[in-house]
């Protein structure tokens, strides 16, 4: 997901930062002090059948909260917003790339945003959270991208050499989306300063990048999914070994709260927002009725669970933490 409009955005986040100030400076000066321990490895690492899946924490960002939930009523938004606690003016945003390991094959799954990126100095902690998981991040054979906003690839374009073996998995759309000669007239106006930039990285990197169909495998165990709307060449994964079954979401489903509660609510953020809210509810409704381990991009870390359907909308049910000696 990217800002509206870059300058005001970062003026936004200047803002957003001061307003957190408050709440940070506590542990900060304890830290400072001596008298708080240092933070916990990012890292969450479970068993899928034979495969081993691990989450990393890149770290969390902030958007508007008048960036989501567009066409619902005033007042229904604040009432809403009010009763989950969400903070005044933002929507605080995890951001969990994931790692698969089937036995064979090493894939990501996105990378997180750029390191000290001034609109979100809380995230870009990927490389530091793969040392502490032990990835070794030269052994990734593969670096599949659900789609190309800045908070998914900005950890790859940044530091694409530590990736020598990896190539780049994503959808022909997606790439055709931001590289074609007329990719501005395809993209939402918020969206187009970004197309010189990854232009310019697909070109450099031609020689590695894969495109795939939508349904298409990655690798054996490892199948692409038609999630489009949020952008037009968005993908989810599904993953499986045996009978156990994952599906990452990417920003198909980018939220626990809004996106389950209130499937219809539009964001500013998807490409074709009418779009983006059906398949939500489809991916939402395919996770619940076939009982779907999930894995969402944005959710509080780890972000793996289930998805139950209540009423008209649907509930998330994070997975206990286990331990594995």
């Amino acid at each position: 997901m990217l800002p509206i409009d870059r300058r005001g955005f970062l003026a936004f986040s200047a803002a957003a930062g001061a307003a957190l100030a408050s709440r940070e400076a506590a542990p900060q000066a304890a830290a400072a002090s001596g008298d708080a321990v240092s933070e916990a490895p990012g890292f969450y690492r479970f068993p899928l059948g034979q495969f081993q899946i691990t989450t990393l924490c890149d770290g969390v960002f902030f958007l508007p909260s008048d960036s989501i939930a567009i066409n619902a009523e005033a007042g229904e938004r604040k009432a809403y917003f009010d009763a989950h606690f969400f903070e005044a003016g933002v929507v605080r945003l995890q951001v969990n790339p994931l790692v698969i390991d089937t036995g064979e094959h090493r894939i990501v799954v996105d990378t997180g945003l750029a390191p000290k990126e001034h609109w979100a100095r809380y995230a870009g902690r990927f490389t530091t959270s793969s040392n502490e998981a032990g990835v070794a991040l030269g052994e990734v054979d593969a670096i599949v991208l659900t789609h190309c906003h800045p908070d998914h690839i900005g950890g790859l374009a940044s530091h694409a050499d530590l990736f020598p073996k990896a190539e780049i998995v994503l959808s022909d759309v997606e790439l055709d989306l931001w590289t074609s000669a007329d990719a501005e007239s395809k993209l939402p106006e918020w969206a187009i300063p970004n197309v010189e930039g990854l232009r310019k990285f697909f070109s450099e990197h031609e020689d590695r990048v894969r495109t795939i169909k939508a349904g298409e495998d990655i690798v054996t165990g490892v199948t692409s999914v038609d999630t489009s709307g949020h952008t037009q060449g968005h993908i989810s994964l599904l993953v499986g070994s045996g009978s156990d079954q994952l599906l990452v979401t990417g920003d198909a489903l980018p939220s626990i709260h809004i996106t389950f509660d209130r499937p219809e609510w539009q964001i500013i953020w998807d490409h074709d927002r009418e779009k983006g809210a059906r398949t939500r509810r489809a991916l939402l409704d395919r996770a619940a009725a076939d009982r779907l381990l999930v894995a969402g991009y944005h959710y509080p870390f780890p972000g793996v669970g289930r998805v139950v359907k209540q009423g008209s909308g649907f509930r998330w049910m994070p997975t206990d933490w286990v331990w594995h000696s």
